[in-house]
């Protein structure tokens, strides 16, 4: 048995049925870290410390303990989310001595559920990935303080953001499950370039505490897995909503909304799209052209403006109450990715979002298009909407470029972002899930959104696809 190959469900089965002790999983995960150190996806990692860990909860199990449905199971935890005992950088300079002293909610619901905390993970900095910049000059440009995480399916290319170490990790089998975190895609976009399984609950279904924020309105932390049996797991243990009803295909209404989802996707990634649509429409799902007029528009009139307005009183609040000792002029001062600094002084200043405008996004356009969303689901009696994860495939990290899009160039990073981003302003759930390799060989991924407040439905769905979608190939790490 590989035992880097188990999910956290196997993983879990195998430990409490004796196939395989906790210890033994965390060597085996040991050396594919150290063997797989350039993607550079873990955060300090203390090997010792990990393994400690793993034998004190073989310990327990001997002792005849009760065991929760994760004991023993490794999983990491991107670096913006408390865990005690570690330290919460954010992947930024001034919070490097940012020890937490105590887990944050969703870190705690998973250790009382038995899990072993591997390590911390990269991340973009602060998880601002649209402030970081090429330079003009054209040097290396730069992520965060801990440096950039790498593909696993192409070193050379971006994971995506921000949550990129627990991304890359899973991908390269280093760990079977983790968290990130997500605001506009940053679980869901780097679970589609790193060949896995992310999910996005809706808003408020998870506790934002003990996690540095960039927008209360739509921060929340994520699962990511191999499986989404995985994140069903993940998700009830922090949600504490138990049960899941299975679906069945045949009968299921999927929506495919192609004006704002498919326009301008890359040839190979539709392709992957089309092909999976017709697995589904022969396992009985209902696959429904649908439309929902001005979706475009809508998005980019709310643009940035909710989160580039948070952000600036987000922060600050966030480094008093945590107790860092850092202000913010000194953070910004000290950041280390390209860009990203002047970004956020803009925002306090010349560039600032107004009172006003953030007041119409939040009062007007936000609730306009959580109804139009809405609308869809109701008018059409669907189970879910299903598109393309990402219009692009991931860019070479020293080379992030523009793409086409209804006849104008836009960056690579918002390109990869487009298609999540009514559920990430709505608040609405939703879910990524692997669905094989473009001929490139890069990672392509099926998205579904549901309606707000039917997450266990949404991964239930993601479930009965998953059961017929060829098996994801692993990276080539060789």
């Amino acid at each position: 048995m590989d035992l880097t190959t188990l999910t956290a469900s196997e993983a879990a089965a195998a430990i409490k049925g004796g196939a395989v002790t906790a210890a033994e999983l965390a060597k085996a995960l040991i050396a594919e870290a150290q063997a797989a150190q350039s993607i550079n996806a873990l955060v300090g990692f203390d090997a010792d410390t990990f393994l400690e860990q793993a034998e004190e909860a073989d310990q327990i199990k001997t002792e005849g303990a009760r065991l929760g449905p994760l004991h023993g199971v490794p999983v990491v935890i991107k670096d913006n989310i408390d865990v005690a005992g570690f330290a919460t950088t954010a992947a930024t300079p001034a919070l490097a001595g940012n020890l937490a002293r105590r887990d944050a909610p969703v870190t705690r619901a998973l250790r009382d559920a038995g899990a072993v905390i591997m390590a911390k993970t990269n991340m973009h900095e602060l998880a601002f990935s649209p402030g970081i910049t090429k330079p003009e000059d054209g040097g290396e440009t730069i992520y965060g303080a801990h440096g950039a995480a790498r593909n696993p399916y192409d070193e050379e290319r971006s994971p995506a953001g921000s949550s990129t170490g627990t991304a890359a990790a899973i991908g390269a089998r280093i760990a079977p499950a983790g968290l990130g975190t997500d605001t506009g895609g940053s679980v869901r976009n780097p679970a589609a370039w790193c060949g896995i399984d992310g999910f996005r609950p809706s808003m408020g279904r998870y506790s934002q505490s003990g996690v540095v924020p960039l927008s209360w309105t739509r921060d929340t932390p994520g699962p990511m897995a191999r499986s989404v049996a995985d994140l069903a797991l993940l998700d009830g243990i922090i949600s504490g909503e138990d049960g899941l009803l299975p679906v069945y295909l045949k009968g299921l209404r999927l929506g495919v909304e192609r004006d704002y989802f498919c326009t301008d996707a890359d040839a190979g990634i539709l392709a992957v799209f089309d092909e999976e649509m017709r697995r589904l429409a022969d396992a009985g799902a209902e696959i429904i052209d649908v439309s929902i007029p001005g979706l475009e528009e809508a998005v980019a009139g709310i643009g940035p403006h909710i989160a580039m307005y948070e952000v600036v009183r987000a922060l600050p609040r966030y480094l008093a109450e945590a107790g860092t000792g850092v202000a913010i002029d000194t953070l910004i001062d000290e950041i280390a990715a390209s860009g990203l600094g002047p970004v956020l002084n803009g925002l306090r200043g010349a560039k600032a979002i107004s009172e006003d405008d953030y007041r119409i996004t939040m009062e007007q356009l936000r609730p306009a298009l959580q109804k139009s969303y809405a609308d869809c689901f109701a008018g059409n009696n669907l189970d879910a909407l299903v598109f393309p994860a990402t219009l692009n495939l991931p860019y070479k990290l020293q080379e992030p470029g523009v793409h086409r899009h209804r006849g104008k160039d836009i960056s690579d990073f918002a390109a990869s972002g487009h298609n999540v981003q009514p559920a990430s302003i709505g608040g609405s759930p939703g879910l990524t899930v692997a669905a094989g390799l473009t001929p490139s060989g890069l990672p392509a991924a099926i998205g579904f959104d549901g309606p707000l407040g039917t997450d266990r439905k949404l991964l239930a769905i993601g479930i009965a696809y998953e059961a017929i979608r060829p098996d994801m190939p692993a990276p080539d790490m060789g």
